[in-house]
Protein backbone atom coordinates (compact mmCIF):
# COMPACT_ATOMS: atom_id res chain seq x y z
CA UNK A 1 0.00 0.00 0.00
CA UNK A 2 2.67 2.31 1.10
CA UNK A 3 5.35 1.48 -1.93
CA UNK A 4 3.56 3.16 -5.06
CA UNK A 5 2.48 6.34 -2.74
CA UNK A 6 6.17 6.60 -2.01
CA UNK A 7 7.27 5.84 -5.40
CA UNK A 8 5.28 8.56 -7.03
CA UNK A 9 6.58 11.14 -4.08
CA UNK A 10 10.45 9.49 -4.91
CA UNK A 11 9.63 10.25 -8.80
CA UNK A 12 8.78 13.74 -8.30
CA UNK A 13 11.42 14.87 -5.59
CA UNK A 14 14.37 12.74 -7.22
CA UNK A 15 12.83 11.57 -10.38
CA UNK A 16 12.52 8.02 -11.46
CA UNK A 17 15.71 6.88 -11.87
CA UNK A 18 15.89 6.96 -8.11
CA UNK A 19 12.93 4.80 -7.85
CA UNK A 20 14.40 2.12 -10.78
CA UNK A 21 17.38 2.02 -8.72
CA UNK A 22 15.42 1.21 -5.30
CA UNK A 23 13.53 -1.80 -7.54
CA UNK A 24 16.98 -3.21 -9.10
CA UNK A 25 17.83 -3.34 -5.34
CA UNK A 26 14.86 -5.11 -4.00
CA UNK A 27 15.27 -7.68 -6.56
CA UNK A 28 18.94 -8.48 -5.79
CA UNK A 29 18.70 -8.73 -2.46
CA UNK A 30 15.61 -11.18 -3.24
CA UNK A 31 17.48 -13.43 -5.69
CA UNK A 32 20.43 -13.62 -3.24
CA UNK A 33 17.62 -14.90 -0.57
CA UNK A 34 16.29 -17.48 -2.89
CA UNK A 35 19.83 -18.23 -4.41
CA UNK A 36 20.44 -19.72 -0.45
CA UNK A 37 17.74 -22.13 -0.52
CA UNK A 38 18.49 -25.56 -0.70
CA UNK A 39 15.78 -28.08 -1.95
CA UNK A 40 15.64 -31.61 -2.31
CA UNK A 41 13.45 -33.63 -4.09
CA UNK A 42 12.22 -37.17 -3.31
CA UNK A 43 14.30 -40.21 -4.94
CA UNK A 44 12.13 -42.50 -6.05
CA UNK A 45 11.25 -44.17 -9.68
CA UNK A 46 10.83 -41.89 -12.79
CA UNK A 47 7.64 -40.72 -13.38
CA UNK A 48 5.62 -39.95 -16.49
CA UNK A 49 7.18 -38.50 -19.52
CA UNK A 50 7.01 -34.47 -19.66
CA UNK A 51 4.81 -35.14 -22.75
CA UNK A 52 2.61 -37.46 -20.86
CA UNK A 53 2.42 -35.16 -17.85
CA UNK A 54 1.55 -31.86 -20.77
CA UNK A 55 -1.35 -33.97 -22.08
CA UNK A 56 -2.84 -35.10 -18.66
CA UNK A 57 -2.77 -31.70 -17.48
CA UNK A 58 -3.94 -30.02 -20.84
CA UNK A 59 -7.46 -33.36 -21.00
CA UNK A 60 -7.85 -32.38 -17.32
CA UNK A 61 -8.45 -28.53 -18.15
CA UNK A 62 -10.37 -28.72 -20.99
CA UNK A 63 -12.62 -31.51 -19.93
CA UNK A 64 -14.06 -28.24 -16.91
CA UNK A 65 -15.55 -25.74 -18.82
CA UNK A 66 -15.24 -23.37 -16.19
CA UNK A 67 -11.57 -23.65 -16.39
CA UNK A 68 -11.25 -22.60 -19.75
CA UNK A 69 -14.04 -20.25 -19.83
CA UNK A 70 -12.96 -18.14 -16.63
CA UNK A 71 -8.84 -18.24 -18.66
CA UNK A 72 -10.37 -16.95 -21.53
CA UNK A 73 -12.12 -14.18 -19.79
CA UNK A 74 -9.12 -13.33 -17.30
CA UNK A 75 -6.87 -13.36 -20.44
CA UNK A 76 -9.46 -10.73 -22.53
CA UNK A 77 -9.17 -9.04 -19.32
CA UNK A 78 -5.56 -8.76 -19.04
CA UNK A 79 -5.02 -7.65 -23.08
CA UNK A 80 -7.83 -5.38 -23.40
CA UNK A 81 -7.92 -3.35 -19.77
CA UNK A 82 -5.30 -4.29 -17.58
CA UNK A 83 -2.52 -3.53 -20.19
CA UNK A 84 -3.61 -0.56 -21.58
CA UNK A 85 -4.58 0.71 -18.16
CA UNK A 86 -0.37 -0.14 -16.56
CA UNK A 87 0.55 1.99 -20.01
CA UNK A 88 -2.32 4.80 -20.41
CA UNK A 89 -2.77 5.41 -16.99
CA UNK A 90 0.14 6.93 -15.64
CA UNK A 91 0.05 9.21 -19.11
CA UNK A 92 -3.33 10.05 -18.24
CA UNK A 93 -2.74 11.17 -14.47
CA UNK A 94 0.72 12.77 -15.70
CA UNK A 95 -1.44 14.59 -18.43
CA UNK A 96 -4.09 15.89 -15.86
CA UNK A 97 -3.38 15.09 -12.61
CA UNK A 98 -0.35 16.41 -11.63
CA UNK A 99 2.13 13.62 -12.53
CA UNK A 100 3.90 10.60 -10.83
CA UNK A 101 2.30 11.20 -7.57
CA UNK A 102 -1.53 11.05 -8.72
CA UNK A 103 -0.62 8.01 -10.26
CA UNK A 104 1.37 6.61 -7.16
CA UNK A 105 -1.87 7.44 -4.75
CA UNK A 106 -3.89 5.58 -7.38
CA UNK A 107 -1.93 2.44 -7.22
CA UNK A 108 -1.90 2.51 -3.49
CA UNK A 109 -5.76 2.99 -3.30
CA UNK A 110 -5.63 0.07 -5.48
CA UNK A 111 -3.23 -1.45 -2.71
CA UNK A 112 -5.33 -0.94 0.27
CA UNK A 113 -8.20 -2.43 -1.28
CA UNK A 114 -6.56 -5.42 -2.02
CA UNK A 115 -5.06 -5.73 1.38
CA UNK A 116 -8.76 -5.00 2.97
CA UNK A 117 -10.71 -7.96 1.19
CA UNK A 118 -8.12 -10.23 1.94
CA UNK A 119 -8.00 -10.22 5.46
CA UNK A 120 -12.09 -9.76 4.99
CA UNK A 121 -12.00 -13.17 3.10
CA UNK A 122 -10.24 -14.97 5.95
CA UNK A 123 -12.70 -17.66 7.28
CA UNK A 124 -14.99 -17.43 4.25
CA UNK A 125 -15.75 -20.02 2.47
CA UNK A 126 -18.01 -18.71 -0.21
CA UNK A 127 -21.03 -21.07 -1.36
CA UNK A 128 -20.12 -20.62 -4.88
CA UNK A 129 -16.17 -19.20 -5.23
CA UNK A 130 -16.56 -19.53 -9.06
CA UNK A 131 -19.23 -17.56 -9.43
CA UNK A 132 -18.38 -14.73 -6.64
CA UNK A 133 -15.10 -14.38 -8.32
CA UNK A 134 -16.54 -13.96 -11.65
CA UNK A 135 -19.16 -11.13 -10.51
CA UNK A 136 -16.19 -9.64 -8.15
CA UNK A 137 -13.64 -9.80 -11.77
CA UNK A 138 -15.77 -6.70 -12.98
CA UNK A 139 -14.82 -3.99 -10.24
CA UNK A 140 -11.55 -3.35 -12.59
CA UNK A 141 -13.75 -1.70 -14.80
CA UNK A 142 -14.16 0.88 -12.47
CA UNK A 143 -10.22 2.81 -12.64
CA UNK A 144 -9.91 2.74 -16.34
CA UNK A 145 -13.78 4.33 -16.64
CA UNK A 146 -13.52 6.91 -14.38
CA UNK A 147 -9.97 7.81 -16.64
CA UNK A 148 -12.31 7.38 -19.88
CA UNK A 149 -14.87 9.94 -18.08
CA UNK A 150 -12.04 12.68 -17.43
CA UNK A 151 -13.09 11.83 -13.69
CA UNK A 152 -10.84 13.54 -10.27
CA UNK A 153 -8.27 11.97 -9.10
CA UNK A 154 -10.41 11.14 -6.14
CA UNK A 155 -13.08 9.39 -8.11
CA UNK A 156 -9.92 7.36 -9.95
CA UNK A 157 -8.76 6.33 -6.41
CA UNK A 158 -12.06 5.08 -5.13
CA UNK A 159 -12.41 3.25 -8.71
CA UNK A 160 -8.94 2.08 -7.79
CA UNK A 161 -9.65 0.70 -4.18
CA UNK A 162 -12.46 -1.15 -5.64
CA UNK A 163 -10.50 -2.92 -8.25
CA UNK A 164 -8.11 -3.74 -5.63
CA UNK A 165 -10.90 -5.33 -3.82
CA UNK A 166 -12.11 -7.01 -7.02
CA UNK A 167 -8.48 -8.19 -7.62
CA UNK A 168 -8.08 -9.97 -4.26
CA UNK A 169 -11.85 -12.00 -4.07
CA UNK A 170 -11.05 -13.38 -7.42
CA UNK A 171 -7.91 -14.16 -7.10
CA UNK A 172 -8.06 -16.07 -3.92
CA UNK A 173 -11.29 -17.50 -4.69
CA UNK A 174 -10.38 -18.77 -7.77
CA UNK A 175 -7.73 -20.23 -6.45
CA UNK A 176 -9.72 -22.06 -3.55
CA UNK A 177 -12.05 -23.20 -5.97
CA UNK A 178 -8.85 -24.99 -8.14
CA UNK A 179 -7.78 -26.64 -4.90
CA UNK A 180 -10.68 -27.59 -3.87
CA UNK A 181 -12.22 -29.16 -7.39
CA UNK A 182 -9.16 -30.42 -9.28
CA UNK A 183 -7.65 -33.73 -8.45
CA UNK A 184 -4.43 -33.10 -6.69
CA UNK A 185 -1.85 -34.98 -8.45
CA UNK A 186 -3.09 -32.37 -11.77
CA UNK A 187 -2.95 -29.10 -9.82
CA UNK A 188 0.28 -28.24 -10.63
CA UNK A 189 -0.42 -28.91 -14.98
CA UNK A 190 -3.85 -27.44 -14.50
CA UNK A 191 -2.73 -23.91 -12.89
CA UNK A 192 0.32 -24.04 -15.68
CA UNK A 193 -2.08 -24.12 -18.60
CA UNK A 194 -4.69 -21.61 -16.46
CA UNK A 195 -1.54 -19.21 -16.06
CA UNK A 196 -0.28 -19.69 -19.40
CA UNK A 197 -3.64 -18.75 -20.77
CA UNK A 198 -4.59 -16.25 -18.29
CA UNK A 199 -1.32 -13.75 -19.39
CA UNK A 200 -0.90 -15.27 -22.98
CA UNK A 201 -2.05 -11.83 -24.73
CA UNK A 202 -0.86 -9.57 -21.99
CA UNK A 203 2.40 -8.75 -23.58
CA UNK A 204 0.67 -7.71 -26.64
CA UNK A 205 -1.62 -5.22 -24.97
CA UNK A 206 1.19 -3.27 -23.31
CA UNK A 207 2.74 -3.02 -26.83
CA UNK A 208 -0.35 -2.43 -28.51
CA UNK A 209 -2.17 0.04 -26.13
CA UNK A 210 0.52 3.33 -27.00
CA UNK A 211 -0.33 2.49 -30.96
CA UNK A 212 -3.75 1.98 -30.29
CA UNK A 213 -4.40 5.37 -28.10
CA UNK A 214 -2.47 7.39 -31.00
CA UNK A 215 -4.94 6.35 -33.20
CA UNK A 216 -8.35 5.68 -31.16
CA UNK A 217 -7.30 8.47 -28.11
CA UNK A 218 -6.23 7.52 -24.85
CA UNK A 219 -10.24 7.68 -23.76
CA UNK A 220 -11.40 5.49 -26.08
CA UNK A 221 -9.01 2.69 -25.99
CA UNK A 222 -9.17 2.76 -21.66
CA UNK A 223 -13.58 2.92 -22.26
CA UNK A 224 -13.27 0.24 -24.57
CA UNK A 225 -11.80 -2.00 -21.83
CA UNK A 226 -14.06 -1.03 -19.16
CA UNK A 227 -17.16 -2.12 -21.79
CA UNK A 228 -15.60 -5.12 -22.35
CA UNK A 229 -14.73 -6.56 -18.86
CA UNK A 230 -18.44 -5.82 -18.22
CA UNK A 231 -19.97 -7.51 -20.95
CA UNK A 232 -16.83 -10.42 -20.87
CA UNK A 233 -18.73 -10.97 -17.30
CA UNK A 234 -21.85 -10.58 -18.11
CA UNK A 235 -21.14 -13.85 -20.93
CA UNK A 236 -19.21 -15.35 -18.15
CA UNK A 237 -21.88 -15.71 -15.85
CA UNK A 238 -24.15 -17.29 -18.37
CA UNK A 239 -22.40 -20.78 -18.39
CA UNK A 240 -23.41 -23.18 -16.21
CA UNK A 241 -20.98 -24.59 -14.87
CA UNK A 242 -19.40 -20.83 -13.88
CA UNK A 243 -23.15 -20.12 -11.65
CA UNK A 244 -22.67 -23.42 -10.12
CA UNK A 245 -19.99 -23.59 -8.50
Amino acid sequence: MAGPALAGLLTAAAGPGSVLALDAAGFAASLWSLARLTVRLPVGEPGPSYLADLRAGWTEFRSRSRLWVTCVHICLFNFLLWAPFLVLGPATAGQRMGGAGSWGLIMAAEGAGSVAASLALLGRRPAHPVRVATLASAGWALPAGALALGAPLPWVCAGALVAGVSSAVTGTLFATAQQRLIPAEAQARVAAYGTLGAFALGPIGLAAAGPAAGFFGATTVLGFGSLGLLLATALVLTVPSVRRN
